[in-house]
């Protein structure tokens, strides 16, 4: 199977943000600085037509920061470390895989990272898609970045309360004891399964939970209030 872990900013919902009641956290400089993610939205489904470039339904667009190199010019995401992708290396993207969004739990005091969400047969890009999208006013466009996009019938948002479970849903971070996990980056590869019993059996373990899920999806939850986020989206041009 092809799987992609992705390093994201903690948030409940991922439905933009809501000023005091659901903002990202644990996202790196950029989040502390500005308040703000990219990944803000990866998990509120949208209606596409086909003028988008996709059939027609509706979708999640996943963001992971690739990190900026000297200048402007941003990283790729190397698909092409997918296990089964190796020979992508000029290929733009790669179909049916497993994207699996991690995020440090913001209130622990070790640095814990847990699995947030996933999404099931994703195209995974090797650069940033954008699609433009008209606020919720209809009077300003929004330009959402996208490295990864799926079904919304192939996504799931685990509830906050569900994350936070060592034995199942914690993924390891490279350290003197443990030797697989997220390093610096942002994407984790997952590489070197055949060789790691360890990593095989983890690896076996969250895609058997994955699988087997079916519990609450917090796919189409929002903050209990009564007003939008006023930086939504809700269709398309």
């Amino acid at each position: 199977m092809k799987i992609l872990f992705c390093n994201i900013a903690w948030m409940d919902y991922y439905k933009g943000i809501f000023r005091g009641i659901d903002e990202p956290r644990g996202g790196g400089s950029y989040v502390d600085r500005t308040h703000n993610a990219h990944e803000k939205y990866n998990f509120e489904p949208v209606f596409l037509t086909e003028e988008s470039g996709y059939p027609e339904g509706e979708y999640c667009l996943g963001f992971v920061e690739t990190k900026s190199t000297t200048g402007e010019k941003v990283n790729q995401l190397r698909i092409e470390n997918i296990d089964g992708c190796e020979l992508c290396k000029k290929e733009k993207q790669v179909d049916d895989v497993l994207v699996i969004y991690c995020a440090l739990y913001p209130d622990a005091i070790e640095k814990e990272t847990y699995v947030v969400g996933w999404y099931k047969h994703a195209t995974v890009y090797r650069n940033y898609e954008v699609i433009r999208f008209l606020s919720y006013g209809e009077i300003e466009y929004y330009d959402q970045s996208y490295n990864a996009i799926a079904k919304k019938s192939d996504c799931v948002l685990l509830p906050r309360a569900s994350r936070r479970k060592a034995t199942k849903w914690k993924v390891p971070r490279k350290t003197k004891g443990i030797s697989y996990g997220f390093g610096q980056s942002n994407v984790w590869y997952a590489q070197g399964k055949e060789n790691n019993e360890y990593l095989r059996k983890f690896l076996d373990k969250i895609i058997n939970q994955i699988e087997e899920y079916d519990g609450e999806n917090w796919l189409e939850k929002y903050p209990d209030i009564n007003y939008q986020t006023e930086s939504n989206h809700n269709n398309i041009r």
